[in-house]
């Protein structure tokens, strides 16, 4: 089924917070916690422009499709045209529209951090005769989408688990470098190999943490002066 996205121009001025506050606080119980979700919550935001126009909505970030998505009339919309967006500040955190999905600006300096939150879903598969689960017949995750209006269902479909799979991007003066492991980290900045190594290796950086890269990276700075 081909998806409906609604447009920017067509949501504009229906992205009041006064009008969807109370709209959400009658629906947090089916929106809250959600595996595919960024944040625990949606949560107030604000939507900056590219033209410097600035407008407020009620956010959160689905990690399978990597999109914004947001809430209004009782229903969850996509946040589309990212093209026309400069900047998202949601839960006291910024987002920056990329070619695909947003990426959360974690370190903004010379050597900037970007973080690409993403997710897959994968079919928990169908029991063995000796217990495994088997996943060679497992039907394709399809988002469930509803209505002319591009309004989406969020829920994972039963039977379907969320698995993380977020990368790093670090950005320099020569550009974009992505980035998941040590190693991977340590080839951009060949000529601070060994500060950054012992560093690793003394703070037990783990790479799957956001926080522990990001002091990884504000390091970096610090000796990149």
């Amino acid at each position: 089924m081909k998806k409906t996205l609604i447009s920017l121009r067509h949501i504009y001025a229906g992205l009041l917070l006064s009008a969807v506050t109370f709209q959400l606080a009658a629906q947090t119980d089916s929106l809250v916690n959600m595996p595919n979700l960024l944040l625990p919550k949606f949560t107030k935001s604000v939507v900056k422009l590219k033209s410097g126009k600035i407008n407020t909505a009620v956010l959160n970030y689905n990690k399978v499709d990597q999109e914004m998505v947001f809430f209004q009339n009782k229903q969850t919309l996509i946040l589309d045209e990212p093209q026309l967006i400069d900047t998202v500040f949601m839960a006291n955190r910024t987002f920056v529209p990329f070619e695909k999905g947003f990426y959360e600006l974690a370190v903004k300096a010379p050597v900037t951090l970007f973080i690409q939150h993403k997710s897959y879903v994968e079919f928990e598969g169908y029991p063995t005769l000796y217990g495994a689960k088997s996943q060679t017949t497992a039907p394709s995750y399809v988002r469930q989408i509803y209505g002319s209006n591009g309004a989406i269902d969020l829920k994972i479909p039963k039977g379907y688990k969320v698995i993380d799979d977020t990368q790093f991007w670090i950005r320099k003066i020569d550009g974009m470098t992505m980035f998941d492991t040590k190693r991977e980290f340590l080839k951009i900045f060949p000529d601070k190999e060994k500060e950054l190594s012992q560093f690793i290796s003394k703070n037990k950086v783990n790479f799957d943490n956001n926080e522990d890269v990001i002091k990884l990276v504000t390091y970096c700075n610090e000796i990149s002066k």
